[in-house]
């Protein structure tokens, strides 16, 4: 059966299924939903290459990070390797993966710059592989170098690195093994971390402990998170108390104080009326691909879910170059383009984003 052909029926299920607590969208806003994310998502396999890999002419060099995310968000529309409308793409890009794991484990290629970052997207996109992939394993073994089997393999490997690379401090910085650490890299990890746990992979209880003590000692009361800890000059930043919530939901989290304090403040940024100092920086993809999760594992009580995700789907559909299916490019707030990597990585991000509440990855999941 296809799942793909179900899929449609399956997001209007949604809205009528989950109760109040529930995020409730209408039939045409899931067929809104489903026009942008096909384009999105048509847009992205336009830019696939022959090894597999996702990547503009600005995104090549950060090939780990923008393939991880893209293998993400076609499995977030409910694709398989090898089964689904997109299960060929997905197979070739988790094939591109794989062939990126070094001897040591670090997942990184010779030109590749996402470091560390690239390399906990990867690892995090391996154990979504394997979370949702234990029961296909006979379509994964046709090719016995990308079976599940080996595929839990690589993530073994991948998540030591992370484990090892952890600072005195609790963090991770922006190498295997550096001294230095920060938060954006950080929250990188504890989800790799996270996931990897969730599919049987160990993770020392001291790891998580000390990612939970750097985590909190970077929040501020004001509900922001340092950039790096011990920073005396602190940086309010949207995307920081993004990253900063949804690393203590990775550790296991959901209503401390910091959490709290970490909503509000995103609150203030809720579109279309929120401030937009740092709604709108060259950041604004890896703040709302973190925003969003954080909104999704707010206490139901709270209301945040329900009211932060309705207005940023609205604000993606109008952000969507609506002819070539892409996000990133020319806006009202970045008039000379994405500036930090490139349309295929926000299209590959932004799709992922308008697909949290069909749950079909592991981490979308509560």
């Amino acid at each position: 059966m296809n799942i793909w052909k179900l899929l449609p029926l399956a997001l209007i299920c949604i809205a009528l299924v989950y109760g109040d607590d529930e995020l409730q969208l209408t039939p045409e806003e899931h067929r809104e939903n489903r026009r942008a994310i096909d384009l999105g998502l048509n847009y992205l396999l336009k830019h696939q290459d022959e090894d597999g890999s996702f990547a503009g002419a600005t995104d090549k060099k950060y090939a780990i990070s923008v393939t991880s995310f893209a293998g993400l968000s076609l499995m977030a529309a409910g694709n398989l390797p090898q089964r689904g409308k997109h299960g060929v793409a997905l197979y070739k890009a988790l094939q591109y993966i794989l062939a990126s794991v070094n001897r040591s484990g670090y997942i990184t290629t010779n030109i590749d710059e996402s470091k560390m970052h690239g390399h906990c997207y990867a690892a995090l996109f391996l154990a979504q592989i394997c979370g949702t992939s234990r029961d296909y394993s006979e379509e994964l073994s046709q090719n016995t170098a990308y079976s599940v089997k080996n595929v839990r393999r690589a993530l073994e490997r991948s998540i030591k690195i992370i484990i090892d690379s952890q600072t005195a401090e609790g963090g991770w910085g922006y190498l295997p093994h550096d001294k230095d650490h920060e938060g954006s890299i950080t929250v990188c990890a504890i989800q790799a971390l996270r996931a990897a746990r969730n599919v049987g992979i160990r993770v020392p209880k001291k790891t998580i402990e000390r990612a939970i003590t750097y985590i909190r000692r970077s929040a501020n009361d004001d509900g922001t998170f340092m950039y790096r800890l011990g920073m005396t000059q602190r940086r309010k930043s949207f995307p920081l108390a993004a990253a900063g919530v949804s690393s203590l939901n990775g550790t296991g989290e959901y209503d401390s104080l910091e959490i709290k304090r970490g909503l509000k403040f995103m609150m203030q940024y809720l579109p279309p009326n929120g401030k937009k100092d740092q709604f709108y920086n060259r950041f604004f993809y890896y703040g709302h691909f973190y925003a969003v999760q954080a909104m999704f594992q707010a206490p139901s009580h709270t209301g945040y879910w329900k009211t932060w995700y309705p207005a940023v789907r609205k604000e993606f559909l109008r952000l969507q170059n609506k002819k070539k299916g892409s996000w990133g490019g020319r806006t009202p707030f970045n008039t000379t383009g994405h500036s930090v990597i490139g349309e295929v990585y926000a299209t590959a991000v932004a799709t992922l984003i308008l697909q949290v509440p069909y749950r079909y990855l592991p981490i979308f999941q509560k």
